[in-house]
């Protein structure tokens, strides 16, 4: 009996130890999704916001091509850096599907919070950024002087019996 006793010991230790990675595994693919979705809204947001910022700062600054491939450059980085780190977590989800039981999982995982609690800064620090420029935009639009309308000169009554123009 003792022997009996002990396999079946080990193999309640296995199934322990494969529960726990499991149990690992599924919160690492969590976290890992949690980024994905986190870099996906931070992309979103420039995407939408981009577009109207570039219109009002044609309108606004035409003669000012700088200023204009300023903004264009810090959004479109803004852009390509949220797509990147989308695509990164998203090639770590099949990573995670096939890691095995015996990683080092509380290492993966301590590591996994880093990047999650970096990657919850994203969304907040992007919006920032874009309210920081609608803002600079509507103040400038509201002290914006535009040029004067060309003055339209009244139409003359021609009479009854005038010849078509």
């Amino acid at each position: 009996m003792d022997f009996l006793s002990i396999i079946l010991a080990a193999l309640g230790i296995q199934r322990e130890r494969a529960n726990k990675a499991s149990d690992r595994k599924i919160e690492a693919y969590r976290l890992v999704s949690e980024v994905a979705v986190e870099a996906a809204q931070a992309g979103n947001m420039v995407a939408m916001a981009m577009p109207g910022i570039m219109l009002r700062l044609q309108v606004l600054y035409p003669d000012q091509p700088e200023l204009h491939a300023s903004c264009t450059t810090t959004l479109t980085t803004m852009l390509e850096q949220s797509r990147q780190l989308y695509h990164m977590a998203e090639n770590y989800k099949p990573t995670i599907e096939n890691g095995s039981s015996w990683a080092d999982w509380e290492q993966v995982l301590r590591k996994l919070h880093e990047w999650r609690s970096s990657a919850s800064m994203l969304r907040p620090h992007t919006e920032a950024i874009i309210k920081r420029y609608e803002d600079l935009l509507t103040a400038t639009e509201q002290t914006y002087a535009s040029p004067p309308a060309q003055p339209t000169l009244p139409r003359r009554d021609r009479g009854w019996d005038a010849p078509p123009l």
